[in-house]
């Protein structure tokens, strides 16, 4: 049966990577990953096994990484529960909340204030331009946000300030010009931020054309503005996106033409949602090897659906067999954890080093 295949010294290795980028310039460096992005529990094993933490939006998520044992957290988004902050604070050390809409405000003040001393409350804000999400969190160029900033004040002093930017409009001059703006609104209030969360958004660690502004340009910038305080990431797609394969096999064949035919493996596109991102790439491997005989095929899945279709025409080196290796490769961020039980159960993962 296809499975998911988790590679964990990749994993390592891409926050490896990353860390270093940040610390190379100086900086007080912390990863939270992105357990949204893949929840599996070989990737949550590899991030802790580097000393990482977790970014988490739900108690299902809390419920998926406590038994890691976490010392620290970061909780976001609009499902915050009054019973999960005080659950969280009952077991970490240190637990990062980001206000990003105003109830927020009103669980804070229902936290028992001998819990307080463990919570660091950042303020999530946006940059107000085309294209950049703005659902979650305040204008960093609304007068608005002095307001936002008294009511946490209120509370407990606020700590840091927390945005992201969505991987499909990573732009650095995004970041220079929000950066900037806080790094203004920071002077002009007299506030001295403890913490800057830069959020996720990054591009995988193998998008290549990337390789500059992520790991060079970034911290570069990061370290001109803020040199002197905790800089947080919550990557997820850049630490496990070419991690993750998902292995399937030919299931079924039917010739459409000379040298063409049309094969369908143990999978299908809902085991893998990120197919319609189109950044995932096939290996396909000839289980009985014969003279080659170049051959044309369409790959599809194990679903009864017309647009399940894995891959348009491509040339093997020998007609096609029941039996012979699909590898889906680059498929580790949003798949496995979006995926859905159809036609076939959701793929079982495995791992290796």
């Amino acid at each position: 049966m296809a499975h998911y295949s988790v590679n964990k010294t990749i994993i390592k290795s891409n926050i490896s990577k990353l860390k270093k980028a940040f610390t190379d310039k100086g900086l007080d460096f912390e990863l939270f990953y992105s357990v949204k992005t893949n929840f599996s529990g070989p990737v949550l094993a590899a991030v802790k096994e580097t000393d990482s933490e977790f970014e988490i939006l739900s108690s299902f998520e809390w419920d998926e990484i406590k038994t890691f044992k976490p010392k620290a957290l970061i909780l976001n988004g609009p499902t915050k529960q009054v019973e999960l902050v005080k659950d969280i604070l009952n077991e970490v050390d240190r637990l990062y909340f980001n206000i990003d809409n105003d109830t927020d405000f009103e669980i804070l003040t229902k936290i028992n204030p001998k819990l307080l001393d463990k919570l660091k409350i950042g303020l999530r804000v946006y940059l107000n331009a085309n294209g950049v999400w703005n659902r979650f969190g305040y204008d960093i160029a609304s007068k608005d946000l002095i307001e936002a900033v008294r009511k946490v004040n209120l509370i407990k002093k606020l700590s840091g300030f927390h945005f992201h930017f969505s991987t499909n409009n990573f732009k650095i001059s995004n970041y220079q010009k929000l950066l900037s703006q806080i790094k203004d609104f920071c002077d002009s209030t007299k506030i001295k931020l403890e913490f800057l969360d830069i959020g996720g958004g990054l591009p995988a660690a193998n998008e290549f054309v990337y390789e500059t502004d992520i790991y060079q340009k970034l911290p570069t910038l990061v370290s001109e503005l803020f040199p002197k305080i905790k800089i947080i990431s919550e990557a997820g797609r850049n630490i496990v996106a070419d991690a993750v394969n998902l292995e399937t096999k030919v299931i079924s064949l039917k010739k459409t033409g000379a040298n063409k035919f049309q094969v369908n493996v143990d999978t299908n596109i809902m085991h893998f949602p990120c197919y319609y991102e189109k950044k995932y790439w096939i290996e396909y491997i000839s289980v009985n090897k014969t003279k080659k005989q170049p051959t044309e095929i369409e790959i599809f899945g194990n679903s009864c659906m017309q647009i399940d279709k894995i891959s348009d025409l491509m040339m093997v080196e020998q007609p096609p067999k029941v039996g012979d290796k699909v590898t889906i490769h680059n498929i580790g961020a949003y798949s496995h954890s979006q995926a859905a039980n159809f036609i076939t159960e959701v793929p079982e993962v495995k791992t290796y080093e």
